[in-house]
């Protein structure tokens, strides 16, 4: 393992929002997401049609005419089309120790109106607005209104100037005023149903960059019907480039794609339908988290109406088509807080403290209940910072079982506040406690995503230390220091960890120091690895392979393979062989292939086979 766990219960991480960003709806899923059962992965059915007064062509013949000699997308300014959309996506949580976890889903209906603004050399310029917005639970059934979707309904209540490109490429947004990111990228969401890119004059496949709520990823596009009027194109995403809220791209797979129709009749696109996946991980613990998104729009309705557009309005169309640089969450994250106040009222840290000791103790383990508990627990501790005080004042007095304590301690982690940080550095602190609660205190400040100074100069502290819980402090240094601040010397946490070899090593700790590079994946990883790769140590030797898990080049899977599956001693080749099978690459796989086949150790033919069982 590369970073320690407590033994009571697994560490709680409150998941990245990127996920749930890809669809724009993500602030109102998170909070409404327990309320709402999982959608079937089936085709969602069209609705019936909202604009039956609509007329289903554009104008005059002349305007006809002109949009023929324009392209797919020549609908001249004044025309305005309506499209129908039924968008439902389901969301899945998957980690080693809890399995797959439903983590609720989005079923939306609307009718966007599309209206060509203007038109200059190579752009045209759009406004679009959504209209008959409804949230559905998993019966059809329309929602009860909250905040969320109050805030929502008003982002649609809003025009959004749009400025594409002749083939349809969203060159950028004008957002209302007084909107905020949650807002634009709910509408990024819903928009980008309809957003794809037309054919070209004698291109049946192309390639391309585009960019949606969760960032910018590479597209391949081919047209799969081509007729006089009509074209119809399939999108499949092929690879994100960047991600919201990650500084280093997770690993991801994406699957299923969309498909268009565009219509020379009209000069715009006619249907739509998205049937798509996304998988990523999160490396530290291993979380990954699959959306599946089925959606479907259709054209109900053309209309010509007069229009007026100016260099202002223009120039308002300037908001990235990318939703990774806005600040999303606060809608979510406001009315969490409000739902736990409700439901913690009249509930007590001792009451909640007894129950967790009740659930602990019995058998068999209700983890159900032991996981309602702590989402109890931690909530007290992110409303109340008196909840935080008081758990370590208990656990200082040792006024709480090694169980309950180190739940005590881990939902300190998991609420993440100031006041829970510092009760955390207090219990590490205090020398005088059981190792085994300090360990607690130590790896619940793995769920941090902001560890405060004091978090950090504590682990630094015991790192460099002979205190009998350095190799955790270490490890746990080495996941937190990618995002934490520098130190007070001026160093980085990285820094000070790097500076830590030749004392681990003196104390023959080297093997857990190079684990504790693995988790903080420095550029220097790949020249760290090759200066220990040959030492006397097997566990040393080992622990330089697992450290390459974050490096994701052919010299690191080259060395896996060469150095590590060739090791005389089997450990070796089971920690290479680990980390290999974590590649998705030939190379990798045709070696671990070998092992199943050529390995001296059965038990390690044994573990390939099964990999490569997993993985077919």
């Amino acid at each position: 393992m590369s970073h320690p766990r407590p033994s009571s219960r697994p560490v709680r991480i409150a998941v990245a929002g990127v996920a749930f960003a890809a669809l724009g709806a993500a602030a109102w899923l998170f909070t409404n997401s327990a309320d709402i059962a999982p959608v079937a992965a089936t085709a969602p059915q069209p609705a019936a049609p909202v604009h039956s007064t609509a007329n289903d062509t554009v104008g005059s013949d002349a305007q006809r005419d002109t949009a023929d000699r324009l392209g797919w997308l020549g609908a001249p300014a004044g025309s305005r089309f309506h499209h129908r959309i039924d968008d439902r996506s389901a969301f899945t949580i998957h980690n080693p120790e809890a399995g797959s976890q439903d983590a609720g889903a989005l079923h939306l209906t609307c009718v966007v109106q599309t209206t060509v603004l203007a038109r200059r050399s190579g752009e045209a310029l759009l406004e679009q607005r959504v209209d008959t917005l409804r949230f559905l639970g998993a019966d059809g059934r329309e929602l009860s209104a909250d905040a969320i979707q109050d805030g929502m309904q008003a982002a649609a209540a809003t025009p959004v100037t749009v400025r594409i490109d002749e083939r349809g490429a969203v060159l950028g947004y004008g957002f209302a005023d007084g909107l905020d990111g949650d807002q634009h990228n709910f509408l990024r969401g819903v928009l980008g149903v309809l957003a794809f890119r037309a054919p070209a004059a004698a291109a049946t496949t192309w390639e391309c960059d585009e960019a949606d709520t969760t960032g910018e990823y590479r597209a391949r596009y081919e047209v799969v019907a081509a007729l006089a009027t009509t074209a119809t194109v399939r999108r499949t995403r092929l690879a994100y480039t960047a991600m919201a809220g990650q500084d280093e791209l997770p690993k991801h797979e994406l699957s299923g794609a969309g498909e268009a129709t565009f219509d020379r009749k009209i000069g715009w696109l006619e249907a739509a339908r998205i049937d798509e996946r996304m998988q990523f991980t999160l490396p530290l613990l291993e979380l990954s988290t699959t959306v599946n998104r089925l959606a479907v729009a259709e054209r109900i309705g053309s209309e010509v109406v007069a229009v007026a557009a100016g260099e202002a309005d223009w120039q308002r169309a300037n908001a990235p088509a990318t939703g990774r640089f806005e600040t999303v969450g606060n809608y979510a994250a406001e009315s969490e807080r409000h739902r736990w106040q409700q439901l913690l009222q009249g509930t007590t840290l001792e009451q909640l403290l007894a129950e967790v000791a009740r659930l602990l103790t019995a058998q068999p383990l209700d983890h159900d209940g032991l996981d309602a508990a702590f989402q109890k627990l931690q909530w007290m501790v992110k409303l109340d910072d008196r909840a935080a005080i008081a758990i370590k004042d208990q656990v200082l007095a040792r006024g709480l079982q090694a169980d309950v304590a180190g739940t005590a301690l881990s939902s300190l982690g998991a609420a993440g506040t100031k006041a829970a940080q510092d009760a955390l550095v207090a219990v590490r602190n205090d020398r005088t406690l059981p190792l085994a609660v300090r360990e607690h205190a130590t790896v619940s400040t793995l769920q941090l995503a902001k560890p405060e100074a004091d978090v950090v100069e504590s682990l630094v502290r015991d790192a460099g230390s002979d205190f009998d819980g350095r190799s955790n402090a270490m490890l746990v240094l080495g996941a937190l220091a990618p995002r934490s601040q520098p130190l007070a010397d001026g160093r980085s946490p990285l820094q000070a960890l790097l500076a830590m070899e030749a004392d681990a090593a003196a104390r023959g700790d080297l093997a857990n120091w190079l684990l504790a590079v693995g988790n903080a994946a420095p550029a220097e990883t790949m020249a760290i690895v090759q200066r220990h790769i040959g030492d006397q140590d097997p566990a040393v030797r080992a622990s330089a392979l697992v450290a390459l898990r974050r490096v994701a080049t052919s010299a690191a899977i080259a060395l896996l393979i060469e150095r590590g599956l060739g090791d005389a001693v089997a450990a070796v080749r089971n920690a290479a062989l680990s980390e290999l099978a974590r590649r998705d690459d030939a190379a990798a796989w045709q070696a671990i292939a070998r092992v199943a086949q050529q390995d001296a150790e059965e038990s390690l033919r044994n573990k390939a086979h099964e990999l490569l069982r997993a993985h077919s």
